[in-house]
């Protein structure tokens, strides 16, 4: 076991090495497996009855792992795995002469835990020829969860499904409450959340299958020109503005008509200007799919003109 540098100001990473390996670029690296300090994960101390706390020498075992550059390692550090059945006085004193112990396996992407078989061969994290053939046969399925919630039925979905060998994951949650969006984020960082109604999003995804139809999969027009050579084309016009790029995409919503509206970073000003603009509002002229652009006219008479 090996500890590896962090944050300056945080204690160190801590990881069970797999592999060592000598990339392309003749550096020589090694694959980690990384354990988890209580504080790492969904445990909060804060939340814990005040006559129990957590004992600073366990941590959990968890799947994570990752490359990284063999000069990172700051120091061989001993950890003890222990049987989760025993109580803590025993675990204590079978932990004394090592650095940490462990005796649970975490979860990152559902945060759960569970207790580690005392096959030792079983958690190892050594892949050997075998391994190797089942976890490249092994596809990842993708899950869109409507009417989300906190996420609690893709999570139970996902795990389920890891029971039966398959790799499920959460990519996308639609829910209409926000604060259950903000959990859900909170807890599965790596999922797309949408807090709007199934029905808008679910009315995105066919428009939206409409406008690539319309513009990417018949395009056979070179790419566009660079921003020198169309603003060698000619300047603005007065109450003209030009739009940086489009960052995000979403279908109606409160007090707005039903169609496609796409949130304009205008360029020349701060993100605190970006506005939501209706698609009826843009006019084909520079799009990126035919050479061309967007040009649409807001409020006011305030014409748009896109730069791609």
């Amino acid at each position: 076991m090996v500890s590896a540098d962090a944050e300056e100001g945080k204690p160190h990473f801590i990881g069970r090495i797999t592999e060592l390996f000598e990339g392309t670029d003749h550096v020589k690296y090694f694959n980690c497996r990384w354990f988890f300090r209580s504080e790492d994960t969904v445990i909060s101390t804060a939340k814990l009855v005040d006559d129990h706390s957590h004992d600073p020498k366990r941590v959990f075992l968890s799947d994570e792992r990752n490359d990284n550059p063999l000069d990172c390692i700051v120091s061989k550090v001993k950890i003890l795995q222990v049987d989760p059945k025993l109580d803590l006085e025993a675990k204590a004193q079978l932990a004394a002469d090592n650095d940490l112990y462990y005796d649970m396996s975490y979860t990152v992407p559902y945060s759960t835990f569970e207790n580690i078989t005392n096959d030792i061969n079983e958690i190892s994290g050594i892949s050997s020829d075998a391994d190797s053939e089942v976890d490249t046969s092994v596809a990842t399925a993708t899950l869109l969860d409507l009417y989300s919630g906190c996420g609690g039925m893709s999570t139970g979905l996902c795990l389920g499904a890891a029971l039966a060998g398959l790799k499920l994951e959460t990519r996308w949650a639609v829910d209409f409450n926000s604060h259950a969006c903000k959990s859900l984020k909170s807890n599965h960082p790596k999922t797309e959340v949408r807090n709007e109604k199934a029905d808008d999003f679910l009315s995105l995804l066919k428009e939206w299958a409409v406008l690539c139809d319309q513009y990417v999969h018949d395009n056979n027009a070179e790419a566009p020109p660079s921003m020198d050579e169309e603003e060698e084309e000619g300047e603005l016009e007065k109450d003209e503005y030009v739009v940086q790029k489009l960052t995000d995409i979403c279908y109606g919503g409160i007090d707005r008509k039903s169609c496609i509206y796409f949130k304009v970073q205008w360029k020349g000003y701060g993100p605190e200007e970006d506005t939501w603009e209706p698609i009826e509002n843009l006019s084909v002229q520079r799009l990126p799919f035919k050479n061309k652009g967007v040009c649409s006219r807001r409020p006011h008479a305030k014409s748009i003109t896109t730069a791609w």
